[in-house]
């Protein structure tokens, strides 16, 4: 939305004709293009995904998270996503959509739940990364109903594939049959 201003381009024809009055205009120019900047910056802050460090501090003021000092701007934003967008009723879809935003797609986490034989919830995470272990445990305290007992796993991710490949010959014999 930053515009390229310049307010000579507002002035009638016959005002434009006059030095002092283009000279003076243009000085401003920069003025009015850190006003648009501005402008631009404080529309920007209304929304969490595209807020800057500024809107990212007001809006967890507003929901009252204090940050970590080693959280990045992302991790920020994720764990603000994470607790405004809450929807009720809290069912395993919603909670495997909320843990999908957090780690960022559903290859990264499982849910096994264990209801037939009690009140269990096992949550495996696969990854090495331990820096959203708050938010998750916090997530899970949040959604999950205090009468289910939750376990949490990391798995660690190997960089390294092993790909096995096989194969199978097989020999026939082929009979030709002619008619007399």
């Amino acid at each position: 939305m930053i515009r390229e201003v310049d307010l000579v381009a507002y002035l009638p024809p016959f005002i434009a004709e006059y030095k002092e009055t283009n000279v003076a205009l243009t000085a401003e120019n920069p003025e009015f293009a850190l006003i648009w900047q501005a402008a631009d910056q404080a529309l920007k802050n209304e929304f969490i995904v595209t807020a800057d460090g500024c809107g990212i501090a007001r809006f967890e003021r507003m929901l009252g998270i204090r940050p970590y000092e080693r959280d990045t701007i992302e991790m920020r934003r994720t764990r603000l996503l994470s607790r405004w967008y809450n929807e009720i009723p809290y069912t395993m879809r919603m909670l495997a959509l909320k843990l999908e935003q957090l780690f960022g797609g559903n290859h990264n986490f499982s849910l096994y739940p264990g209801f037939e034989g009690g009140y269990s919830l096992l949550v495996v995470v696969y990854s090495t990364d331990d820096s959203q272990v708050e938010e998750l445990k916090y997530l899970l305290a949040t959604i999950v109903p205090m009468n289910i007992v939750v376990d949490i796993v990391y798995e660690p991710v190997t960089s390294g594939l092993t790909v096995y490949g096989g194969g199978l010959m097989e020999q026939a014999d082929i009979l030709e049959m002619k008619q007399r």
